[in-house]
C-alpha cells in the first residue's frame, strides 16, 4: 500500500478490472492448445484474480483505492464450449469483487471511526484477503468445481445477494 497517493494504473493488456458493465466472456480466457498436458484437456479452466489495495493516510484522512483484477495471462481454459464451466469461472471473479466491496466497506468504517494507524488498515485488509482465499477454496470444494449444479446455483444466489447488500461499495 502506497502512502503518498500513488495509485495503480491498470495495464489493460494484462488485467481486466471488475466492472458490472463489462462482464467477463470466454474470449477473455486464453485457450490452452492441444499440446497441453492430458490432465488439462477435459474442459478445465482457471480464473486468476488479484486485489490491488493502494493508499494510506493523506492529510489526516484514509485515502485508498481497491481494484479487483482478472489476470489475463494466468487465466486459461481448455474449451470455450461449456456454459456451466464458464458460469463457475465467472463467479470466481464475482467472489473477488464481493471481497473488494468488503474491503471498501471496512476501510470506510475505519475512516468513520477516525482510525489513523496505517498498520490497523493493513491488518484488516490482510484478514479480508485471507478470508477471500478460504472462501474461494470453499466455493470450488462445495460445487465440485462447478459440476454440482444445485450447489453452483446456491453459490450464485449467495454471491448475488451479498453483492446487492454491498452495492454501495462497488
Amino acid at each position: 500500500m502506497a502512502q503518498d497517493g500513488e495509485y495503480l494504473e491498470v495495464d489493460s493488456t494484462k488485467y481486466i478490472v471488475w466492472d458490472e458493465d463489462r462482464p467477463l466472456t470466454w474470449d477473455d480466457y486464453p485457450v490452452i492448445g492441444v499440446d497441453a498436458s492430458p490432465d488439462f484437456i477435459n474442459n478445465n479452466a482457471l480464473t486468476a484474480v488479484t486485489h490491488s489495495v493502494r493508499g494510506g493516510i493523506v492529510k489526516g484522512e484514509p485515502n485508498f483505492e481497491v481494484y479487483v483484477l482478472f489476470k489475463i495471462k494466468d487465466s486459461w481454459t481448455t474449451s470455450r464450449e461449456d456454459p456451466q464451466l464458464f458460469a463457475h469461472e465467472k463467479l470466481h471473479f464475482d467472489i473477488a469483487e464481493l471481497y473488494g466491496r468488503k474491503l471498501r466497506k471496512q476501510i470506510a468504517a475505519m475512516g468513520g471511526q477516525k482510525v489513523m494507524n496505517l498498520s490497523e488498515y493493513r491488518r484488516k485488509i490482510k484478514f479480508l484477503l485471507d478470508e477471500f482465499k478460504i472462501k474461494s477454496m470453499d466455493y470450488d470444494e462445495e460445487t465440485g468445481h462447478g459440476s454440482l449444479l444445485d450447489k453452483q446455483i446456491e453459490w450464485q444466489n449467495f454471491v448475488s445477494s451479498e453483492m446487492q447488500r454491498l452495492h454501495k461499495y462497488k
